[in-house]
């Protein structure tokens, strides 16, 4: 088993210390050398909300932002869990199929049975 990911959780406590749990306002992490390294500490800091018990707003294609100086930066919201529930429930009408992805979707089959003929 791999071992717990908590390079988030000093940035998630210091928003948490700042007053930006239901804050309209988003949490900035600058300084990121790469596309690639903001979209790791994105997933990290995703990770550290779930472990700590909020919710956290944070998408690959919005919320990475590239500086003049060619770093990028990393912004973030974070909710009670209730309140991002709400929020999830109030967007998308209760309706999975509005959700960026449906997690009652069944993932497609095997593309080959057991006798080795493939799927139609």
């Amino acid at each position: 088993m791999r071992a717990r990911d908590e390079r988030g959780h000093p940035v998630v406590r210091d928003a948490i210390g700042k007053g930006f749990l239901e804050s309209p306002d988003s949490y900035l992490v600058p300084g990121f050398a790469s596309w690639e390294a903001a979209d790791e500490g994105r997933r990290a800091v995703n990770n550290a909300a779930r472990h700590l018990g909020i919710s956290c707003s944070s998408r690959q294609r919005e919320d990475i932002l590239a500086a003049a100086d060619g770093t990028f930066t990393l912004r973030f919201r974070i909710f009670p869990k209730n309140e991002g529930r709400r929020h999830v429930l109030q967007t998308t009408g209760g309706d999975p199929a509005n959700l960026a992805y449906n997690p009652f979707a069944r993932a497609p089959g095997p593309e080959v049975d057991e006798n080795g003929a493939t799927a139609a």
